[in-house]
């Protein structure tokens, strides 16, 4: 009687071994069976459970790719987590991403990284999609495999982003459409240094997680586009400040945003005892340059000022054009009127010594008024002083500088926090 078991006992030990698939996991193995007519049968279930259980890893790859991806909010940082993430999984030496414009009827490359040789395709690179091969890959969702990018350009010679591509050194393709829900938005483009590099495998395993990828990437890219948004906005709103608050002529500060400068350096002055001074700084006989020049001579005469008059200021006093032919200035950390007029001086001589590159105009000064916070009830009286100094020094013969004399108050006690 032969030792062989009976086909009966075979098969049962099959149907336990399948039970054991189903309800252990895939890394059941079934004992090799003695030869008889089901041995290839074994072989091959064994060829099969070794290829479920690397789909079932390459699977939990993907959607833990996925996972990491969802996680990030920059496109670029999406398309660099692609590239590192997907080695193990798709053969590759280049990536590219284009998108499509929003009437559709452009794709424009977005971001390419590259092993082969200098990115032929980068940023900004576009093509119009009608009529292109790419647009039926739109139509049908399905990845597209070009193992011979040689062959495919000597077929197709006018494909110029081929022709790119293949001067990278690209060889094989794997083109990956991006769709969500029926919209498309794009492609992913896989590139290898090899021919018949890619496989059907690799077609679906991109299928598996394509609505994912388009969904992760279509957020990314809305975020930068909200965030462009944002830094445009910001611009445009510190553009607008800087019209509110500068002086077009001088590009020194405005009167309203010298105003606002003054307030906050009286609170200073009351709540922590910060003394500052105000000078105020007018160009001497400014009238007769206009009349007898011309305003274009005159606004020279001023830009040719406020230009001396920054450079003298120290680095932390403001200066800024608050009428006509006057400038104000705010002298921060000063308590003393020695302080004071020596700021002053040197303001009255930077107009005097600096000159002003106009022949016709020589001579050209200015007489200046100043006066500290100590002594005073508000910022308004404190300007007020200012300008009563200043025309004092007009009134002593000009190209002079009067510091306010008044008798010093008791510094008023710190506003409490």
């Amino acid at each position: 009687m032969s030792d062989t078991p009976l086909p009966g006992i075979q098969l049962d030990a099959y149907v336990e071994w399948v039970r054991s698939l189903r309800t252990s996991g895939l890394k059941a193995r079934a004992a090799r069976p003695q030869p008889d007519p089901l041995a290839r049968l074994s072989d091959e279930l064994e060829l099969l459970t070794a290829a479920m259980a690397r789909r079932e890893r390459e699977l939990a790859r993907l959607f833990d790719i996925v996972g990491t991806m969802s996680r990030s909010f920059s496109l670029e940082e999406v398309l660099e987590q692609i590239f590192g993430g997907f080695r193990d999984i798709i053969p590759f030496d280049r990536i590219g991403c284009a998108l499509l414009s929003d009437d559709g009827h452009t794709l424009r490359a977005r971001w390419a990284k590259s092993e082969l040789g200098p990115v032929e395709i980068a940023s900004g690179y576009s093509q119009p999609i009608a009529g292109s091969s790419l647009e039926q890959i739109l139509h049908t969702g399905q990845p597209r495999i070009l193992n011979d990018l040689l062959a495919y350009l000597e077929a197709k010679p006018d494909s110029d982003s081929t022709r790119r591509i293949v001067q990278e050194g690209g060889r094989s393709s794997l083109t990956c459409p991006l769709v969500l829900d029926g919209v498309p938005l794009g492609f992913l483009f896989f590139t290898s240094r090899e021919t018949q590099a890619y496989a059907g495998s690799h077609q679906s395993l991109y299928r598996q997680i394509a609505s994912q990828v388009a969904i992760v990437i279509q957020r990314s890219r809305l975020y930068d586009e909200l965030m462009e948004q944002n830094r445009s906005l910001v611009e445009r709103t510190h553009a607008l400040h800087v019209v509110a608050t500068t002086d077009p002529l001088t590009n020194l500060l405005n009167r309203r945003a010298m105003d606002s400068w003054l307030a906050a350096a009286w609170d200073r002055y009351l709540k922590d005892r910060q003394p500052f001074g105000v000078l105020m700084c007018d160009i001497d006989g400014f009238k007769a340059v206009n009349d007898q020049y011309g305003h274009e001579v005159g606004d020279h005469v001023l830009k040719a000022a406020a230009s001396r008059l920054k450079s003298a200021a120290r680095q932390n006093d403001l200066v800024g054009r608050v009428g006509g032919e006057e400038f104000l200035v705010v002298v921060a950390d000063c308590a003393t009127r020695d302080a004071l007029w020596q700021v002053a001086e040197r303001l009255r001589s930077s107009v005097q010594d600096g000159g002003v590159d106009i022949p016709l105009v020589a001579g050209v000064t200015a007489s200046v008024g100043g006066a500290l916070s100590a002594g005073h009830e508000g910022v308004a009286d404190v300007v007020r002083s200012a300008d009563a100094a200043l025309f004092a020094a007009k009134r002593g013969g000009r190209n002079r500088v009067v510091v306010d004399e008044r008798p010093s108050r008791p510094e008023p006690p710190p506003t409490p926090a």
